[in-house]
């Protein structure tokens, strides 16, 4: 399979140029990269299904880069899933319908305070929700989707605040770091 982006740095770069708040330290790049390296320690605890890590990558870059400021900005979700309908008219990233629609879904619900028995969306939720420290709160268990999500704010084993130095190091967390390899003919392994 084809990862849906050409260039990670290319596909970064273009994000953090439309980013309406990209100097946050609350917001910005940082807690960005922080929700996909806690996304990444979510999936390794998923039992039950597999979710779609290109997905978990991608969420955590452009779930909060539509944010107006660091205030009470409700449309920030959906002015993300409207940049993700962009990328993709524009042919910067490469998605299926059932793939952007599940994305799509991700970013514009996710400051709702809802929950989904989808993998890749409720760790998409609970990625962001378990850092919400950030803002002097406490993130609760009856606002995440994942067992482990639960467990984890129930304890209080909370995720490191700040994310990685750069997005390669999200990318190696994720296993999505190499170009995915074609299934070669006949073969029934299929590429990770």
């Amino acid at each position: 399979m084809e990862r849906p982006w050409e260039d990670l740095d290319q596909l970064v770069e273009r994000v953090c140029a439309r980013a309406t708040h990209p100097t946050s330290a609350i917001h910005g790049p940082s807690h960005w990269r922080a929700v996909g390296a806690t996304a990444a320690e979510l999936a390794g605890a998923a039992f039950r299904a597999s979710p779609d890590h290109e997905l978990l990558l991608l969420f955590a870059l452009l779930h909060d880069a539509m944010r107006e400021d660091d205030g009470f900005d409700p449309d920030h979700g959906p002015r993300a899933a409207i940049l993700l309908e962009e990328l993709v008219g524009d042919g910067h990233l490469r998605l299926t319908s059932d793939r952007s629609t599940r994305l799509q879904e991700a970013l514009r619900d996710h400051t709702r305070g809802t929950l989904s028995e989808d993998p890749t969306i409720g760790i998409c939720w609970d990625a962001d929700r378990l850092l919400i420290g950030r803002v002097g709160l406490t993130p609760d268990p009856r606002y995440c989707s994942t067992e482990e999500g639960r467990r984890r704010a129930a304890i209080g084993d909370l995720p490191p605040l700040d994310g990685p130095a750069d997005w390669d190091e999200v990318a190696r967390l994720l296993g999505v770091d190499e170009p995915a390899e074609p299934t070669r003919p006949g073969s029934t392994e299929r590429s990770r």
